[in-house]
């Protein structure tokens, strides 16, 4: 018993001995982790005009009198904003099952127009909006709208939701236009003065924003602050010339007080419509034979002209200077 002592208090005499030739040491580590996030709205929900019950409300005018497509067809001459209707039961669909054929139909004899809305490259959005979920509801950056073999008088109109699917709240900053040829389809001076496109951007669910539901973003013949003759009117509605829209500035419409925040159900609606002047007084055609006119009007027949609208956006922050400080200044380059 006494060895076993003895040994335990030289092992621990040894042990000391031995810390005491050491210098004692100490560390304090401060790891700093950062992510970068992304900018990305997207658009979703893309239709034929209109898709939903406020969108033909009777505040916007006479019961009854809002439309999708004004076609001169039939006593009424348009048809009805509810016709395409489909609501919530597919936002991945422009129209109701079946609506447009049955249009194509109803206008046989009278015109051969067709449309489609498509959203290019579309994908599963990545992150739930609202009632748009994350995978179910398809997004894309981009839209095609296409209507072909337009007349005088005739207009239709589209629709889609701006949603931001970012980690960053974004501010609408500016939108140009640019007006281009078709391929294959000649496109003169005559058929950019025809053709005119409406367009009417909207808050919605905007109240966290200090804004109310349906707050104007950007209304175009409006903002634009164009001379009248550059405007013509189809169902109450002011479409610009597309050859007025060539020549926008784009400086001309900043700034705007529009953000999309994150998360929440913040969103925009974008409404969006192509026209051609009726142009009964023949000011590019030969008019209504009430009118006639020397005009050439192959010069409007079997044209055509492309629309690109670019909608342009920062991070919310973009352009704020801050003139503030904190102690860490004394860290500076002097």
């Amino acid at each position: 018993m006494k060895k076993s002592i003895i040994c335990a208090i030289l092992a621990m005499s040894m042990i000391l001995v031995g810390t005491g030739y050491a210098y004692w040491t100490d560390s304090l580590n401060v790891t700093t982790k950062a992510t970068t996030g992304d900018l990305d709205v997207t658009f979703a929900d893309l239709g034929l005009y209109a898709q939903y019950g406020n969108e033909y409300a009777e505040s916007n005018g006479a019961a009854g009198s809002n439309w999708s497509i004004i076609d001169g067809i039939g006593a009424e001459g348009f048809i009805p904003a509810n016709y395409f209707e489909r609501g919530v039961s597919d936002y991945n669909s422009i129209a109701k099952p079946g609506s447009i054929d049955e249009y194509y139909d109803g206008a046989k004899g009278y015109n051969d127009v067709k449309f489609d809305a498509e959203l290019i490259d579309a994908a599963g959005i990545p992150t739930t909006v609202g009632p748009y979920i994350q995978g179910q509801v398809m997004g894309s950056d981009n839209i095609l709208i296409t209507v072909e073999n337009m007349y005088p008088g005739y207009a239709q109109a589209f629709r889609t939701d701006i949603l931001n699917v970012g980690s960053i709240a974004a501010k609408l900053s500016s939108l140009n236009f640019q007006v281009k040829g078709i391929e294959g389809v000649e496109v003169n001076k005559t058929t950019r003065n025809m053709l005119g496109a409406a367009i009417l951007i909207e808050g919605e669910y905007q109240s966290e924003l200090g804004g109310s539901e349906g707050d104007k973003v950007f209304a175009l013949a409006e903002m634009l602050n164009l001379d009248p003759s550059d405007i013509f009117t189809v169902g109450n509605v002011d479409f610009v010339r597309f050859s007025a829209l060539h020549k926008v500035d784009a400086e001309a419409l900043e700034p705007f007080n529009a953000v999309l925040t994150i998360p929440s159900e913040n969103r925009m609606d974008l409404y969006i419509a192509v026209a051609m002047d009726p142009d009964a007084e023949g000011v590019y055609t030969t008019g209504s034979t009430e009118v006639m006119s020397k005009k050439d009007d192959s010069l409007s027949q079997k044209t055509g002209a492309q629309l690109s609208v670019n909608l342009l956006w920062d991070q919310f922050n973009a352009g704020v200077e801050v003139d503030s400080t904190n102690r860490l200044e004394l860290q500076n380059n002097q």
